[in-house]
Protein backbone atom coordinates (compact mmCIF):
# COMPACT_ATOMS: atom_id res chain seq x y z
CA UNK A 1 0.00 0.00 0.00
CA UNK A 2 1.27 3.40 -0.76
CA UNK A 3 0.65 5.44 2.23
CA UNK A 4 1.34 9.71 2.41
CA UNK A 5 2.36 10.41 5.86
CA UNK A 6 1.20 14.12 7.98
CA UNK A 7 2.36 13.36 11.27
CA UNK A 8 4.92 15.49 12.26
CA UNK A 9 3.36 18.32 14.21
CA UNK A 10 6.81 20.90 13.17
CA UNK A 11 10.28 19.68 10.87
CA UNK A 12 12.41 20.57 13.30
CA UNK A 13 12.87 17.87 15.74
CA UNK A 14 12.73 19.65 18.58
CA UNK A 15 9.62 21.44 18.24
CA UNK A 16 6.55 20.06 19.31
CA UNK A 17 8.11 16.29 19.02
CA UNK A 18 8.56 16.97 15.42
CA UNK A 19 10.02 13.28 15.39
CA UNK A 20 8.41 11.50 17.94
CA UNK A 21 5.44 9.64 15.79
CA UNK A 22 7.78 9.68 12.83
CA UNK A 23 10.35 7.46 14.30
CA UNK A 24 7.39 5.16 15.98
CA UNK A 25 5.58 4.85 12.59
CA UNK A 26 8.15 4.53 9.54
CA UNK A 27 9.77 1.80 10.33
CA UNK A 28 6.78 -0.91 11.19
CA UNK A 29 5.31 0.24 8.33
CA UNK A 30 8.43 -0.45 5.94
CA UNK A 31 8.80 -3.67 7.63
CA UNK A 32 5.39 -4.33 6.37
CA UNK A 33 5.75 -3.84 3.00
CA UNK A 34 4.12 -0.19 2.28
CA UNK A 35 5.78 2.47 0.58
CA UNK A 36 6.05 5.90 2.19
CA UNK A 37 5.82 9.36 1.18
CA UNK A 38 6.07 11.91 4.20
CA UNK A 39 4.59 15.32 3.96
CA UNK A 40 7.58 18.31 3.39
CA UNK A 41 4.37 21.07 4.84
CA UNK A 42 5.93 22.31 7.83
CA UNK A 43 2.88 22.18 10.66
CA UNK A 44 4.83 24.07 13.34
CA UNK A 45 2.98 27.22 12.45
CA UNK A 46 -0.34 25.43 13.13
CA UNK A 47 1.04 23.57 15.87
CA UNK A 48 1.39 27.03 18.22
CA UNK A 49 -2.03 26.67 18.88
CA UNK A 50 -3.22 23.54 18.78
CA UNK A 51 -4.33 23.55 22.49
CA UNK A 52 -6.73 26.56 21.52
CA UNK A 53 -10.26 26.08 22.02
CA UNK A 54 -12.59 26.66 19.24
CA UNK A 55 -13.58 29.42 17.06
CA UNK A 56 -10.17 30.28 16.02
CA UNK A 57 -9.40 33.60 15.51
CA UNK A 58 -9.57 35.02 11.86
CA UNK A 59 -5.81 35.01 11.51
CA UNK A 60 -5.45 31.01 12.76
CA UNK A 61 -8.03 29.99 10.38
CA UNK A 62 -6.36 31.92 7.33
CA UNK A 63 -3.02 30.01 8.79
CA UNK A 64 -4.46 26.88 8.64
CA UNK A 65 -5.95 27.03 5.68
CA UNK A 66 -2.90 28.31 3.59
CA UNK A 67 -1.17 24.38 5.56
CA UNK A 68 -4.40 22.81 4.32
CA UNK A 69 -3.88 23.80 0.58
CA UNK A 70 -0.11 23.62 0.86
CA UNK A 71 -0.52 19.56 1.99
CA UNK A 72 -3.39 19.29 -0.86
CA UNK A 73 -1.23 20.26 -3.41
CA UNK A 74 1.31 18.45 -2.62
CA UNK A 75 -1.10 15.00 -2.12
CA UNK A 76 -2.38 16.04 -5.28
CA UNK A 77 1.38 16.13 -7.32
CA UNK A 78 2.74 13.03 -5.86
CA UNK A 79 -0.82 11.34 -6.48
CA UNK A 80 -0.67 12.30 -9.96
CA UNK A 81 2.82 10.31 -9.78
CA UNK A 82 1.47 7.19 -8.78
CA UNK A 83 -1.82 6.88 -6.88
CA UNK A 84 -1.73 6.68 -2.93
CA UNK A 85 -4.15 4.61 -0.99
CA UNK A 86 -3.83 5.84 2.40
CA UNK A 87 -3.18 9.47 3.87
CA UNK A 88 -2.68 8.98 7.30
CA UNK A 89 -2.02 11.64 9.58
CA UNK A 90 -1.76 13.12 13.11
CA UNK A 91 -4.04 16.63 13.25
CA UNK A 92 -5.27 18.56 15.78
CA UNK A 93 -8.58 20.94 14.66
CA UNK A 94 -5.86 23.70 14.19
CA UNK A 95 -3.83 21.97 11.42
CA UNK A 96 -6.53 20.84 8.81
CA UNK A 97 -9.52 22.47 7.64
CA UNK A 98 -11.88 19.65 7.44
CA UNK A 99 -13.20 20.11 4.52
CA UNK A 100 -9.89 19.40 2.97
CA UNK A 101 -11.16 15.47 4.00
CA UNK A 102 -13.46 15.74 0.93
CA UNK A 103 -10.85 16.63 -1.56
CA UNK A 104 -8.70 13.34 -0.72
CA UNK A 105 -11.99 11.35 -0.72
CA UNK A 106 -12.48 12.76 -3.84
CA UNK A 107 -9.41 11.14 -4.92
CA UNK A 108 -10.25 7.82 -3.88
CA UNK A 109 -7.79 7.95 -0.54
CA UNK A 110 -8.91 6.33 2.25
CA UNK A 111 -8.50 8.93 5.17
CA UNK A 112 -7.33 7.91 9.12
CA UNK A 113 -6.63 10.71 12.02
CA UNK A 114 -4.28 9.19 14.78
CA UNK A 115 -4.93 11.36 18.48
CA UNK A 116 -3.69 9.60 21.78
CA UNK A 117 -5.09 12.02 23.72
CA UNK A 118 -9.31 11.46 23.08
CA UNK A 119 -9.36 10.72 27.01
CA UNK A 120 -9.20 14.47 28.52
CA UNK A 121 -8.63 16.75 25.38
CA UNK A 122 -11.22 15.28 22.33
CA UNK A 123 -12.72 18.51 21.95
CA UNK A 124 -9.27 20.03 20.23
CA UNK A 125 -9.33 17.14 17.78
CA UNK A 126 -13.53 16.56 17.26
CA UNK A 127 -13.81 19.22 14.40
CA UNK A 128 -11.07 16.90 12.13
CA UNK A 129 -12.60 13.58 14.24
CA UNK A 130 -15.89 13.71 12.29
CA UNK A 131 -14.75 14.61 8.95
CA UNK A 132 -11.86 12.26 8.49
CA UNK A 133 -12.69 8.26 7.14
CA UNK A 134 -11.60 6.48 10.42
CA UNK A 135 -10.59 8.28 13.91
CA UNK A 136 -8.04 6.08 15.28
CA UNK A 137 -8.18 6.42 19.04
CA UNK A 138 -5.60 4.93 21.30
CA UNK A 139 -7.65 5.01 24.38
CA UNK A 140 -10.76 2.27 24.39
CA UNK A 141 -13.02 4.51 26.46
CA UNK A 142 -13.14 7.21 23.92
CA UNK A 143 -14.78 5.42 21.73
CA UNK A 144 -18.71 6.56 23.00
CA UNK A 145 -16.86 10.66 22.44
CA UNK A 146 -15.64 9.81 18.59
CA UNK A 147 -19.82 8.83 18.39
CA UNK A 148 -21.23 11.24 19.75
CA UNK A 149 -19.63 14.07 17.38
CA UNK A 150 -20.33 11.89 14.25
CA UNK A 151 -17.12 10.06 13.98
CA UNK A 152 -15.96 6.45 12.64
CA UNK A 153 -13.91 5.18 15.70
CA UNK A 154 -11.33 2.49 15.19
CA UNK A 155 -9.44 1.56 18.50
CA UNK A 156 -6.41 0.24 18.50
CA UNK A 157 -3.42 0.51 21.30
CA UNK A 158 -0.18 2.25 21.17
CA UNK A 159 2.68 -0.01 20.79
CA UNK A 160 6.74 -0.41 20.99
CA UNK A 161 9.20 -0.80 18.18
CA UNK A 162 11.94 -3.32 19.13
CA UNK A 163 14.34 -1.87 17.21
CA UNK A 164 14.22 1.24 19.22
CA UNK A 165 12.88 -0.19 23.10
CA UNK A 166 14.54 -3.39 23.17
CA UNK A 167 17.06 -3.72 25.75
CA UNK A 168 18.70 -7.39 27.15
CA UNK A 169 17.59 -8.31 30.83
CA UNK A 170 20.42 -6.98 33.07
CA UNK A 171 21.26 -9.30 35.48
CA UNK A 172 22.05 -6.18 37.65
CA UNK A 173 20.10 -3.26 37.79
CA UNK A 174 20.57 0.06 39.76
CA UNK A 175 18.37 -0.70 43.08
CA UNK A 176 16.54 1.74 43.29
CA UNK A 177 12.91 2.92 41.28
CA UNK A 178 12.58 5.25 38.63
CA UNK A 179 9.75 7.39 36.92
CA UNK A 180 10.07 8.95 33.65
CA UNK A 181 7.78 11.72 32.80
CA UNK A 182 6.90 15.55 33.74
CA UNK A 183 4.97 16.33 37.28
CA UNK A 184 0.93 17.04 36.89
CA UNK A 185 -1.75 15.84 38.08
CA UNK A 186 -1.11 13.64 41.22
CA UNK A 187 2.52 12.93 40.19
CA UNK A 188 4.25 15.18 42.75
CA UNK A 189 2.23 13.55 45.96
CA UNK A 190 2.70 9.86 44.86
CA UNK A 191 6.43 10.60 44.34
CA UNK A 192 6.62 12.88 47.69
CA UNK A 193 4.94 9.74 49.20
CA UNK A 194 7.36 7.29 48.21
CA UNK A 195 10.25 8.98 49.26
CA UNK A 196 8.36 9.65 52.58
CA UNK A 197 8.47 6.42 53.35
CA UNK A 198 12.07 6.11 52.47
CA UNK A 199 11.97 4.23 49.15
CA UNK A 200 15.33 5.16 46.95
CA UNK A 201 13.44 6.68 43.95
CA UNK A 202 15.11 8.71 40.78
CA UNK A 203 12.98 11.21 38.23
CA UNK A 204 13.87 11.86 35.32
CA UNK A 205 12.06 14.78 32.72
CA UNK A 206 11.33 18.26 32.62
CA UNK A 207 9.47 20.16 35.45
CA UNK A 208 11.07 18.48 38.62
CA UNK A 209 12.17 20.81 41.16
CA UNK A 210 16.32 20.49 40.51
CA UNK A 211 18.93 21.65 42.46
CA UNK A 212 19.93 24.98 40.86
CA UNK A 213 16.16 26.01 42.02
CA UNK A 214 16.43 25.91 44.99
CA UNK A 215 16.53 29.13 46.89
CA UNK A 216 20.00 30.60 46.99
CA UNK A 217 20.94 28.56 44.18
CA UNK A 218 22.10 30.31 41.11
CA UNK A 219 19.77 29.78 38.16
CA UNK A 220 20.45 27.95 34.83
CA UNK A 221 19.98 30.07 31.84
CA UNK A 222 16.71 30.03 29.78
CA UNK A 223 17.99 28.13 26.36
CA UNK A 224 15.41 29.29 24.44
CA UNK A 225 13.21 32.43 24.29
CA UNK A 226 9.73 32.94 26.27
CA UNK A 227 6.60 32.20 23.38
CA UNK A 228 5.16 35.42 22.18
CA UNK A 229 1.95 36.71 24.18
CA UNK A 230 0.00 36.76 21.14
CA UNK A 231 0.17 35.13 17.95
CA UNK A 232 -2.27 35.13 15.49
CA UNK A 233 -4.80 37.69 17.22
CA UNK A 234 -4.97 35.36 20.16
CA UNK A 235 -3.70 36.63 23.67
CA UNK A 236 -1.45 34.23 25.60
CA UNK A 237 -0.65 35.20 29.60
CA UNK A 238 3.25 34.22 30.68
CA UNK A 239 3.66 31.02 32.30
CA UNK A 240 2.76 31.09 36.41
CA UNK A 241 1.92 34.74 36.04
CA UNK A 242 -1.18 36.20 37.99
CA UNK A 243 -2.75 36.78 34.66
CA UNK A 244 -2.96 33.24 33.74
CA UNK A 245 -3.69 31.79 37.36
CA UNK A 246 -7.13 34.67 36.91
CA UNK A 247 -7.98 33.36 33.76
CA UNK A 248 -7.85 29.58 35.01
CA UNK A 249 -9.63 30.71 37.82
CA UNK A 250 -12.43 32.41 35.45
CA UNK A 251 -12.52 28.52 33.72
CA UNK A 252 -13.14 27.07 36.53
CA UNK A 253 -15.64 29.16 38.15
CA UNK A 254 -17.69 28.96 34.65
CA UNK A 255 -17.41 25.33 34.53
CA UNK A 256 -17.82 24.08 37.96
CA UNK A 257 -20.07 26.87 39.00
CA UNK A 258 -19.61 28.99 42.56
CA UNK A 259 -18.93 26.44 45.66
CA UNK A 260 -17.47 23.62 43.38
CA UNK A 261 -15.73 25.86 41.62
CA UNK A 262 -14.46 27.50 44.59
CA UNK A 263 -13.41 24.07 46.30
CA UNK A 264 -11.11 23.01 43.10
CA UNK A 265 -9.35 26.15 43.37
CA UNK A 266 -8.64 25.74 46.91
CA UNK A 267 -7.39 22.46 46.14
CA UNK A 268 -5.20 23.51 43.24
CA UNK A 269 -3.67 25.98 45.69
CA UNK A 270 -3.26 22.64 48.48
CA UNK A 271 -1.55 21.22 45.52
CA UNK A 272 1.40 23.93 44.53
CA UNK A 273 1.72 24.33 48.19
CA UNK A 274 2.82 20.67 48.57
CA UNK A 275 4.98 21.14 45.74
CA UNK A 276 6.74 24.00 47.27
CA UNK A 277 6.68 22.27 50.97
CA UNK A 278 8.54 19.04 49.02
CA UNK A 279 10.85 20.71 46.85
CA UNK A 280 13.91 20.48 47.80
CA UNK A 281 13.50 16.44 48.81
CA UNK A 282 12.59 16.12 44.97
CA UNK A 283 15.35 18.29 43.89
CA UNK A 284 17.59 15.63 45.74
CA UNK A 285 16.47 13.08 43.73
CA UNK A 286 15.87 14.91 40.24
CA UNK A 287 17.84 13.86 37.51
CA UNK A 288 16.74 15.66 34.78
CA UNK A 289 15.93 14.26 30.83
CA UNK A 290 16.28 10.89 30.87
CA UNK A 291 18.69 9.76 27.94
CA UNK A 292 15.54 7.95 26.48
CA UNK A 293 12.91 6.12 27.98
CA UNK A 294 13.80 2.43 27.22
CA UNK A 295 17.37 2.70 28.27
CA UNK A 296 16.62 4.49 31.70
CA UNK A 297 14.06 1.93 32.22
CA UNK A 298 16.09 -1.11 31.82
CA UNK A 299 18.74 0.22 33.89
CA UNK A 300 16.73 0.34 37.09
CA UNK A 301 15.45 -2.62 39.69
CA UNK A 302 11.62 -0.68 39.28
CA UNK A 303 10.32 0.84 36.62
CA UNK A 304 7.03 2.97 37.76
CA UNK A 305 4.21 4.76 35.73
CA UNK A 306 2.13 7.49 37.45
CA UNK A 307 -1.06 7.14 34.85
CA UNK A 308 -3.45 9.85 36.05
CA UNK A 309 -4.54 12.27 34.23
CA UNK A 310 -6.83 15.34 34.95
CA UNK A 311 -10.31 14.58 33.35
CA UNK A 312 -11.05 18.16 31.77
CA UNK A 313 -7.06 18.94 31.88
CA UNK A 314 -7.42 21.85 34.50
CA UNK A 315 -5.59 20.51 37.74
CA UNK A 316 -7.29 19.03 41.03
CA UNK A 317 -10.33 17.34 39.27
CA UNK A 318 -11.67 14.46 38.56
CA UNK A 319 -8.46 11.56 37.82
CA UNK A 320 -8.60 9.43 34.95
CA UNK A 321 -6.16 6.44 34.80
CA UNK A 322 -4.65 6.67 30.95
CA UNK A 323 -2.86 3.97 29.11
CA UNK A 324 0.08 5.48 27.79
CA UNK A 325 2.89 5.20 25.35
CA UNK A 326 5.66 3.38 28.25
CA UNK A 327 2.91 0.73 29.15
CA UNK A 328 4.68 -0.66 26.25
CA UNK A 329 7.80 1.05 25.73
CA UNK A 330 9.18 -0.01 29.17
CA UNK A 331 7.88 -3.66 29.52
CA UNK A 332 9.84 -4.39 25.90
CA UNK A 333 13.16 -2.49 27.51
CA UNK A 334 13.01 -5.46 30.16
CA UNK A 335 11.67 -3.48 33.14
CA UNK A 336 10.09 -4.37 36.52
CA UNK A 337 6.94 -2.48 35.23
CA UNK A 338 4.84 -0.91 38.07
CA UNK A 339 2.24 1.23 36.96
CA UNK A 340 -1.94 2.72 38.01
CA UNK A 341 -4.06 0.67 37.55
CA UNK A 342 -6.52 0.97 34.59
CA UNK A 343 -8.68 -2.00 33.80
CA UNK A 344 -7.97 -1.57 29.96
CA UNK A 345 -4.58 -2.83 30.72
CA UNK A 346 -5.99 -6.28 30.96
CA UNK A 347 -7.14 -5.96 27.48
CA UNK A 348 -3.08 -6.62 26.80
CA UNK A 349 -0.91 -7.90 30.05
CA UNK A 350 -1.77 -10.34 32.55
CA UNK A 351 -1.40 -7.81 35.80
CA UNK A 352 0.80 -9.67 38.27
CA UNK A 353 2.82 -11.78 36.34
CA UNK A 354 3.98 -9.78 33.44
CA UNK A 355 3.12 -6.24 34.69
CA UNK A 356 2.47 -5.14 37.95
CA UNK A 357 -0.38 -2.13 39.05
CA UNK A 358 -1.23 -0.52 41.95
CA UNK A 359 -4.78 0.91 43.03
CA UNK A 360 -4.09 3.99 45.51
CA UNK A 361 -0.60 5.74 46.98
CA UNK A 362 -0.61 3.18 49.67
CA UNK A 363 -0.32 0.08 47.41
CA UNK A 364 2.30 2.00 45.16
CA UNK A 365 4.38 2.25 48.39
CA UNK A 366 3.55 -1.64 49.20
CA UNK A 367 4.26 -2.75 45.41
CA UNK A 368 7.37 -0.62 45.52
CA UNK A 369 8.69 -2.17 48.69
CA UNK A 370 8.34 -5.66 47.81
CA UNK A 371 10.03 -5.28 44.45
CA UNK A 372 12.68 -3.70 44.83
CA UNK A 373 13.15 -6.26 48.56
CA UNK A 374 12.57 -9.35 46.40
CA UNK A 375 14.81 -9.57 43.01
CA UNK A 376 13.37 -13.07 42.11
CA UNK A 377 9.54 -11.65 41.65
CA UNK A 378 11.13 -8.57 39.88
CA UNK A 379 13.18 -10.64 37.65
CA UNK A 380 10.41 -12.59 36.63
CA UNK A 381 8.09 -9.86 36.18
CA UNK A 382 10.99 -8.35 34.28
CA UNK A 383 11.14 -11.30 31.69
CA UNK A 384 7.65 -12.11 31.09
CA UNK A 385 6.52 -9.07 30.39
CA UNK A 386 9.11 -8.17 28.06
CA UNK A 387 8.26 -11.49 26.14
CA UNK A 388 4.87 -10.39 26.01
CA UNK A 389 5.37 -6.60 24.37
CA UNK A 390 7.69 -8.45 22.12
CA UNK A 391 5.15 -11.29 21.22
CA UNK A 392 2.15 -8.81 20.38
CA UNK A 393 2.63 -4.71 21.36
CA UNK A 394 5.09 -3.68 18.43
CA UNK A 395 3.98 -1.56 16.14
CA UNK A 396 3.79 -3.90 13.73
CA UNK A 397 0.89 -5.39 15.25
CA UNK A 398 -0.68 -2.23 15.72
CA UNK A 399 -0.78 -1.74 11.93
CA UNK A 400 -1.57 -5.01 11.10
CA UNK A 401 -5.17 -4.53 13.28
CA UNK A 402 -5.41 -0.59 12.35
CA UNK A 403 -5.79 -1.61 8.41
CA UNK A 404 -7.63 -4.92 8.93
CA UNK A 405 -10.63 -2.71 10.93
CA UNK A 406 -10.10 -0.15 8.36
CA UNK A 407 -10.69 -2.87 5.50
CA UNK A 408 -7.07 -1.68 4.04
CA UNK A 409 -4.49 -4.36 3.10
Amino acid sequence: MRIFLAIRHAQRPDAFYGDLWATHFIPALKRLGHEIVESKVDLEPCSRFMDAPLPFTHQEVAQRAETTDRILSELREEHARQRFELFLCYFYNSHFDPEGFNVIRTLGITSINFYCNSIYQFELVAEIAKSVDFSWHSERDARDDYLRAGAKPVWVQMGADPEVCFRPIRDTCIPRACFVGQPYCDRVELATGLLAASLPLDLYGSGWPHPSSNPGAAQPKQETAPPPLEYLGRRRNPTASVSSYVDLARRILRNDGLWRGAARIYQILNHRRCLSRNRAALAVVSKGRAKDVATTYSEYAVGLNFSNVWHDGIPCGRKISHVRLRDFEAPMAGTCYLTGYSNELEEFYTLGSEIDAYNCPEELIDKTRFYLTHPEAANSLRRRGQERALSSHTWDHRFRELFSRCSLT
